[in-house]
């Protein structure tokens, strides 16, 4: 296992999460500080950028880590050992975010405008990495979790039941729109 392995260490692991949330707090005081005049601008931004976070999750999910090799030969594995510490290196997540994300809100929109939308989706993909390590690693027996963890994690267990279905980690909004959702009377 190393910087450049699906399967991560658990420091590697851990260490995506201070990244990514150390760059959300960055994105934040960097917006704000240019948002004083333009609050509910800037809420809305960020709240635009978590939303599209959660499309970015799903048509990712489904179309990309399910549908296109190599990246769904890769993702097999995830299916095949979750309870792995599998995922996207950070070496690769970063710049991928930055070219396919930033840089489009940058010269769509201008700098302003596009640091709250980024800090918005960057706090989906932490939510979604929590609400994935969760729904795979529990918190304990003792203490299951809070019912929204738990309804995530039964969601995410029909995903991986072999089911065609809940593509969405962190929300199941997507799904329920584009017909994917969890349905009564399929295992």
């Amino acid at each position: 296992m190393d910087l450049l392995s699906m399967e991560q260490s658990p420091g590697t692991y851990r260490a995506d999460f201070v990244l990514y949330g150390s760059l959300v707090l960055l994105l934040v005081s960097l917006s704000l500080w240019n948002a004083a005049p333009h609050p509910a601008g800037w809420l809305a931004a960020l709240l635009a950028g978590f939303a599209l976070w959660s499309l970015i999750e799903y048509l990712v999910h489904r179309f990309v880590l399910h549908g296109i090799e190599p990246f769904k030969r890769l993702h097999a594995v995830h299916h095949a050992r979750p309870r792995a510490l599998y995922g996207l290196p950070t070496l690769f997540s970063l710049p991928l975010f930055a070219g396919l994300v930033f840089l489009p809100l940058l010269v769509l929109l201008g700098l302003w405008p596009s640091l709250p939308l980024m800090a918005g989706v960057l706090a989906g993909y932490l939510f979604y990495g929590l609400a994935h390590h969760l729904a795979h690693q529990g918190l304990s027996k003792k203490w299951p979790g809070p019912a929204w963890q738990l309804r995530r994690q039964r969601w995410h267990a029909h995903h991986h039941g072999g089911q065609a279905a809940c593509y969405g980690v962190s929300t199941g909004v997507w799904d329920q729109l584009l017909g994917t959702g969890w349905r009564k009377g399929v295992r």
